[in-house]
């Protein structure tokens, strides 16, 4: 070789391990967005769904009915029906709200989630923002209030709570 000069052709041995550990990190990554998408959509409904009743809740709070009256846009509505075709969560669909409440609270599962709900499909808030029935009268009493069950088709559950004060929490599905 002519005045000492290499000439280098290629990779050295750590710029090849560094991309394939950036390759292998990347690959990682888009496999579990794609395989397990099915088991976080219990959890992100249930966060939807917690957002959904609170709204409610608060708008309830909010609107100065002083006496004692109940709503309807005002009550947490929930429908399950095996098919996915009529469930619903969230202000009913068949009322008419002044300032078109229904669609912004109306919430329904997707595809991939099931929403079963006990004890009740109805529930209003007053103006401290407990639930009652129709009637009025409190419900969510018992010692972990009303419970919604959110399960996915893969089987996941994620569950929230709402207690006889009115706090609307995720919990475990006990």
């Amino acid at each position: 070789m002519p005045g000492g000069k290499h000439n280098q052709r290629g990779f050295t041995l750590i710029e090849l391990i560094v991309v394939i550990i950036l390759l292998g990190i990347l690959s990682v990554t888009a496999a579990s967005r794609m395989i397990g998408r099915s088991s976080f959509d219990a959890f992100v409904t249930r966060d939807q769904a917690i957002s959904v009743a609170r709204q409610i809740q608060i708008t309830a709070m909010q609107s100065g009915n002083t006496n004692n009256s109940l709503n309807a846009c005002d009550r947490l509505f929930v429908v399950y029906n095996e098919d996915d075709t009529k469930s619903h969560f969230g202000v009913p669909i068949s009322v008419s709200c002044p300032d078109n409440r229904e669609q912004s609270s109306a919430f329904l599962p997707g595809k991939n989630t099931h929403t079963q709900f006990s004890p009740s499909t109805e529930i209003y808030f007053n103006l401290l923002g407990r639930p009652v029935d129709a009637s009025g009268s409190r419900i969510c009493t018992s010692g972990s209030g009303c419970k919604v069950t959110i399960r996915s088709r893969n089987g996941e559950t994620a569950c929230l709570y709402i207690n006889s004060e009115g706090f609307i929490h995720e919990g475990d599905c006990v």
